[in-house]
Parts: C-alpha cells; structure tokens; sequence
C-alpha cells in the first residue's frame, strides 16, 4: 500500500500528486499524536512500557533524550534510534514527517540500542 500512494505521489499530473500527497498526509490521526512503539535491539535494557503517543511536531533528539530518561541512561551513554531497523533518522527530523513514510499499521516502530546496529 505504502509503495502503491509513493507511486501515485511521484507520477501522473501536479493535481494528481498534490491529491496523493494530500491523501497520505491525512493517515496521521486528527488529534497530531503518533503511536510509537519502542523496541530493544542487543543489550539495550528493556522498557516496562514500549508503546507511547507523542505529539508529531516533536523532533528525533526530542524522542531520544524522553527515551534516555525512560531508561535511565547518563547523558554521554550511546543511544542510537533505527527506524524500518535499516537506518537512523536525523534529530532534526519531526515524528510525523518519520511517521508518514515509515509508520506499519498504527503505529511507528523506532528500535533502539546502545551500540551500533543497522545503516
């Protein structure tokens, strides 16, 4: 489905990619929040609870310092967050800009680790 609306996106008439564009932007749901669930990758401790609403217009580094505190980590401790466990978004990137290309089902799954895994 997702490679189907990138397609549709990317060909076809400026109307016919705006109407697309438009079409995938409203998956994120009306209240600006996305579903993210965390997953551990390697020796990253575990979290008691993995899955979180947060607002969409918060950045990558924003998720990472609220992951570093769930988990209780020192601030030099590594985190690295992967998305699709194939590469790590930007800090500067926005959740939902992440959550509109990447999301599976309802929610946006980020793994994350404390030494490098993937990409």
């Amino acid at each position: 489905a997702e490679a189907a609306a990138w397609r549709r996106m990317s060909a076809g008439t400026p109307d016919e990619r705006q109407g697309a564009l438009a079409n995938f932007a409203a998956q994120l749901p009306a209240d600006g929040k996305v579903t993210v669930n965390f997953k551990h990758a390697g020796d990253a401790p575990i979290l008691k609870k993995s899955t979180f609403k947060l607002p969409a217009t918060t950045t990558i580094a924003t998720v990472a310092d609220q992951l570093r505190k769930q988990l209780q980590l020192a601030p030099q401790d590594p985190l690295f967050l992967y998305c699709s466990t194939a590469f790590a978004p930007p800090p500067d990137e926005k959740l939902g800009d992440v959550a509109q290309c990447f999301q599976v089902g309802s929610a946006l799954v980020l793994h994350y680790c404390t030494t490098p895994a993937w990409g």
